[in-house]
């Protein structure tokens, strides 16, 4: 062999050496596949794949009876069957099971596509294959999880489950389990154990399964809401919270876990519908509803946002601090349609001074319809506040753009008591119509208000009229005060 050869060979050896070690680890990447067909004949068939050519299928009828310690089949209802069929690198075996008249069974073992003796050779290949079978299957499920939890109670069938490969048959075995009626210790123990199931499906399956029973006690619950939080799916997620959430049992002290799962689903619409789904079936606390209120600022969509914090309003009469939360929430909203519907609601409820102000901030910076602007300014004119607030609402009268909209409020503000000093500032604010026609119409909505009033408020009056170019609408404003 000359250099270049030698050289070539240690070049493709290291090659093949580094494939190998990054090459990814098979035997635990493998999933296997499960396939299950019921016909209507009662016969069911099961195939399973578990990849290195290492497969089997099951085809059964009736009701099956295996052994105490799985190594055997034990009892066939009649007119049923079982045979099992396995190939593995290329080793073909199969096994019949029926019952005769008597009750006694036959039972044929076939290597290749030849007849062997069952009673040693057979014995030890169908007790290896029952209990890859039973681990596999739901097959004797319900008399296996019995027996196990005879002999040990929970913990003896949750040691099982640890050896069970399908998600769907932990699952399987986990329900069963939890029909036993366990005490809370039990019941922790397999919360803790569902946390472990890689399917999504199946955790939400199991905590739909028994929530009532989950949610007994507080450290049930606990364990419950943290299961739930392993979830990744939101659409599972939001199943098992609304199933929770309709048992009405989760105490008011572990809300706040669950608003902390729901802050974590990144669909709007599941994440939307828990807490729609909480406002609904919840007595809330004040503090609770904090918290969803809270929660509801993770959303992005301004159609579920909005959705969420108006069902929010009409649930109760929120506290100031909880005000203020639900106004931060409608910030980010870009929907002046979104916005200003709930900030309608808003103002169905009696605001503190601090609270209109920050909702007129709102307006004011937010709000950029002159037309949405106004129908919110003409509303908020009826709170009991508002004179208190009168500096910011005039900031969001004045930066509209809209003579019309302007007119609109100015004259629903016109309809309000006001002090003397009051008056001037809003008197002065009417400088920002830019209409005579329109700015006339506001002053003159004022004039009774003015008469009576101050030489200063009447001076105010006549110092807005000198913005009105029209001889015409200026000798309305005019004689409407004389």
């Amino acid at each position: 062999m000359n250099q270049f050869t030698k050289l070539l060979a240690a070049f493709i050896i290291k090659l093949l050496l580094v494939g190998f070690l990054l090459a990814p680890d098979t035997t635990a990447a493998q999933r296997r596949s499960t396939s299950v067909n019921i016909k209507r004949d009662g016969k069911t068939t099961i195939s399973i794949k578990n990849g290195f050519g290492n497969n089997f299928s099951i085809e059964y009828k009736g009701d099956i009876t295996l052994s105490d310690d799985d190594t055997d089949i034990v009892a066939i209802s009649p007119g049923g069957y079982m045979e099992i069929r396995k190939s593995a690198f290329g080793n073909r075996r199969r096994i019949f099971i029926e019952p005769e008249n008597s009750g006694k069974l036959v039972k044929k073992y076939y290597v290749g596509g030849s007849q062997r003796s069952f009673d040693a050779e057979g014995k030890k290949w169908l007790a290896e294959i029952l209990l890859e079978v039973v681990r596999t299957t739901t097959l004797g499920a319900e008399k296996r999880v019995n027996r196990l939890y005879k002999k040990g109670g929970y913990y003896q069938v949750l040691k099982e489950v640890d050896k069970i490969y399908s998600d769907y048959v932990q699952a399987k075995y986990i329900k069963l389990l939890l029909d036993k009626n366990l005490d809370e210790k039990g019941l922790i123990a397999t919360l803790e154990r569902v946390g472990d199931i890689d399917s999504d499906h199946h955790k939400a399956d199991i905590l739909k399964h028994n929530t009532n029973a989950f949610l007994s006690t507080k450290g049930t619950t606990a364990s419950f809401i943290h299961a739930a939080g392993k979830i990744d799916s939101d659409h599972h997620t939001a199943s098992v919270l609304k199933r929770a959430l309709d048992s009405k049992s989760i105490p008011a002290t572990r809300m706040n876990s669950l608003f902390e799962i729901a802050r974590d689903i990144d669909s709007d619409h599941h994440k939307a519908s828990v807490l729609l789904e909480t406002l609904d079936t919840q007595t809330l606390t004040a503090e609770n509803i904090k918290l969803l209120l809270k929660t509801s600022v993770t959303i992005d969509s301004d159609h579920h946002k909005a959705t969420v914090l108006k069902k929010a309003l009409a649930a109760s009469d929120l506290p100031s601090d909880s005000q203020h939360t639900l106004l931060s929430a409608i910030g980010d909203m870009d929907s002046d349609h979104h916005m200003a519907s709930v900030l309608s609601q808003v103002l169905q409820q009696r605001l503190d001074q601090a609270s209109l102000a920050h909702l007129l901030g709102q307006v004011r910076s937010n709000l950029s319809s002159d037309m949405h602007r106004a129908a919110i300014l003409r509303k908020a004119v009826r709170q009991e506040e508002m004179n208190a607030a009168l500096d910011d609402f005039l900031s969001a009268l004045t930066d509209m753009d809209s003579d019309h909209h302007k007119d609109e409020v100015f004259r629903q503000l016109s309809k309000k008591d006001f002090s003397d000093k009051e008056l001037i500032q809003i008197l002065e604010a009417t400088k920002s119509i830019n209409s005579d026609h329109h700015q006339a119409a506001v002053l003159i909505s004022f004039a009774s208000a003015v008469e009576g009033k101050s030489q200063g408020v009447r001076n105010a009056y006549m110092d807005a009229s000198t913005e009105i170019s029209s001889d015409a609408h200026l000798g309305r404003v005019l004689k409407a005060i004389r």
